[in-house]
């Protein structure tokens, strides 16, 4: 029998080979990491975080004022309807109403400049350094990864797109995420107090109106994502082709860009058509929902205000508040 030798050469060609491929199995997995929502807030400074809790407050404020206002609202149309027939009564019932609907207006209104004002200007602060630190990580990057991973199509998607989304997600969408936040659960709490009954039903059918909200917004957002992928591979093929364009010419190479690049539109048309499907039923179904969901609520609203277990002025802010703050 012959004895199998072994050449150090192949034996360090395998290793090497070995090493690559661990290698970008953990790149992968580091890709496909998802990020914590914290970790975006890791450029905010001192005036940033100072800057983000008045922003917290001026959306908690904000979030607050629209039930509030139903219940305002609904306290007016209890004084009109409790003193149709006195008209001093009906305006000195009123007197007591119309003042916390000034407080609620002056209120309201710096509020809503804490809100924009301060979760945009500091989302620009900490993009202007979240980009800073991104053109210093692609500087360290090896000469070959230009050619491989970072191709140009993407390092502009990257700090043009990218960062807009990223942007908006720590900026002006999180005051209005927070803004709504108050809204829903200030208007559970103003609809427990007006009328429990109303507000107990509310609460059964919110549930089914946001998780068609939730499954709408998901299923937008990837394909969102999908667009975005096909329209950077767009843009990276238009850039190199325009970039080589002499040596397109030399090699006759202008039907294979022209279908490379057709290639790309057409699945960006495919996941466009699905995203128009997708929206409209989405969309349909939200609104058939809301407004079955409004009908029975204001059914049972008649039933107890008839039976005199509460009033109209109670009944229409407990609607309100938690239909108009669950969407």
């Amino acid at each position: 029998m012959q004895k199998a030798t072994t050449n150090p050469q192949e034996l360090m060609q395998v290793g090497a080979i070995v090493e690559d491929e661990e290698e970008k199995k953990e790149e992968e997995e580091i890709a496909n990491k998802i990020v914590p929502f914290f970790k975006l807030l890791s450029y905010a400074d001192g005036l940033d975080w100072t800057l983000m809790a008045m922003g917290t407050l001026g959306s908690v404020v904000h979030g607050m004022a629209q039930p509030i206002g139903y219940l305002l609202l609904g306290k007016a149309l209890q004084a009109f309807g409790n003193n149709i027939n006195d008209k001093k009564a009906t305006v000195d019932a009123l007197y007591k109403v119309v003042p916390f609907v000034w407080y609620m207006a002056f209120a309201t209104f710096p509020a809503g400049i804490l809100e924009i004002g301060c979760w945009m200007y500091t989302s620009e602060r900490q993009l202007t350094r979240m980009r800073l630190a991104f053109l210093k990580a692609l500087l360290n990057q090896e000469i070959g990864a230009f050619d491989t991973d970072l191709t140009n199509g993407k390092i502009i998607t990257g700090v043009s797109n990218h960062m807009t989304v990223i942007q908006d997600a720590i900026g002006e969408k999180l005051g209005h995420f927070l803004s709504s936040f108050a809204t829903f659960f200030s208007g559970v709490l103003i609809a427990a107090i007006c009328c429990w009954e109303v507000a107990l039903l509310t609460l059964f059918v919110v549930p089914l109106i946001l998780v068609i909200g939730a499954t709408y917004n998901n299923k937008m957002n990837t394909i969102s994502a999908a667009k975005m992928l096909f329209l950077s591979n767009a843009a990276t093929m238009l850039e190199q082709t325009i970039t080589q364009i002499k040596t397109v010419f030399a090699f006759v190479g202008e039907s294979t860009a022209i279908k490379s690049f057709s290639a790309c539109m057409e699945k960006q048309i495919f996941i466009s058509k699905r995203e128009a499907l997708i929206k409209g039923v989405g969309t349909g179904m939200l609104q058939t929902v809301s407004f079955c969901s409004w009908a029975l609520i204001i059914w049972v609203g008649a039933v107890v205000v008839a039976a005199r277990k509460s009033n109209g002025g109670d009944v229409l802010p407990a609607i309100m508040s938690i239909l108009f703050g669950a969407m």
